[in-house]
């Protein structure tokens, strides 16, 4: 990964940088960006889950998301997870 200043330099943002990070895990399925007042607010990511996991392993993973978990004939076949991470303003501070 690229230094801080080399980041900045392509004049990514933060919030720039955690998307490309999602994207390029090649985790999930899905990502959508949220953004209020022209500013990335929120991510969310849909990734499936191995279905041999315990649901409430699942549950403690994260602190916001919805699980959609798929049956047929008493077996669980598939897990769908979409997860939401909040994305903070960084400060603006004054350089020296």
């Amino acid at each position: 990964m690229k230094s801080i200043n080399e980041q900045q330099s392509f004049g990514l943002t933060p919030s720039e940088i955690q998307v490309l990070e999602m994207v390029r895990s090649k985790r999930f399925l899905s990502i959508k960006v949220i953004i209020k007042n022209g500013e990335v607010d929120a991510i969310e990511g849909l990734e499936r889950l191995d279905t041999g996991e315990r649901i409430i392993d699942m549950l403690k993973q994260h602190d916001f998301q919805n699980l959609e978990i798929k049956q047929s004939n008493g077996r669980v076949v598939c897990v769908n997870r979409i997860f939401r991470k909040k994305i903070y303003p960084v400060a603006k501070t004054k350089s020296c």
